[in-house]
């Protein structure tokens, strides 16, 4: 990839940002940063699976309980993200 490209690119994805709202709102990257982390890493996974699962095989892993944890893990990332100290943000 040229730096023409990779400017043209980083101009695309700052539009499509500043659509969003993204930086209107405080800490707005940051935020979209940490939801993007968890649809990555957690959503895609085996836990996705379960509660995507047909009625009766999810194993009662219903959309509040889904909601509880991304809201939850999100928040997580979010911390990690702002944090020089990356250990003391994964505590409960």
């Amino acid at each position: 990839m040229t730096g023409e490209e990779l400017r043209e690119r980083l101009a695309w994805g700052r539009q499509k940002l500043e659509e969003m709202g993204v930086f209107q709102a405080p800490e707005g990257l940051r935020w979209a940063a940490a939801h993007g982390i968890v649809l990555f890493v957690w959503r895609s996974g085996p836990i996705e699976d379960a509660h995507a699962s047909p009625p009766g095989k999810r194993r009662n892993l219903h959309d509040g309980a889904m909601f509880a944890r991304n809201t939850w893990l999100t928040r997580q990332a979010f911390d990690a993200l702002g944090s020089t100290e990356p250990s003391a943000c994964w505590s409960s």
